[in-house]
């Protein structure tokens, strides 16, 4: 797979992860990833704090109307031919896209982007996973050793700043 049938894909994600999004009343939403998973469309996995933050900041823009079913037609497409390791990558990012974009629709600036980083940390950790999993270099493995270590203390830091700082600050 190359680097821009990836990309085209990773796009395809943000774009419905984001037009996903932005159905209201329908915060659970999941829509069913190509290789049998699912991408979640909604706050799942962000700290109480995040979610409560997001609901404050009131609707998301409303896409309802946008097809996504081409899109999907052809990430099934792509996925087809992907490795374990390619399909688990995109499993990764389709996970921490949908959270990460409802992070980053919180008024606050400072919760936003603490909200939005803790999906991003859980996501390398989701990444480091796959290539433990599926990776053949040590010294690739040894990375995501020290990924999953480093970034799994960052996000407990980030969860500490927010069950301080947003309920000081609110999420207006």
């Amino acid at each position: 797979m190359t680097t821009r049938m990836i990309a085209l894909a990773a796009a395809f994600v943000s774009a419905g992860t984001f037009g996903a999004l932005a159905q209201q009343n329908q915060p659970q939403q999941q829509m069913q990833h190509p290789s049998g998973g699912q991408m979640a469309m909604s706050t799942e996995g962000l700290p109480d704090e995040c979610r409560t933050a997001v609901q404050a900041s009131g609707p998301m823009p409303n896409m309802q109307g946008m097809d996504m079913s081409g899109m999907m037609q052809n990430m099934q497409g792509m996925m087809a031919n992907m490795n374990e390791a390619q399909k688990g990558y995109m499993q990764s990012m389709m996970k921490m896209h949908g959270p990460m974009m409802a992070a980053h629709m919180i008024k606050d600036s400072d919760i936003a982007f603490v909200c939005g980083m803790i999906a991003h940390h859980q996501g390398a950790i989701d990444m480091a996973d796959v290539v433990l999993r599926t990776g053949d270099n040590a010294e690739a493995k040894k990375m995501a050793e020290k990924t999953k270590k480093e970034q799994g203390q960052e996000i407990a830091e980030m969860k500490e700043w927010l069950s301080k700082n947003a309920k000081k600050e609110g999420s207006n």
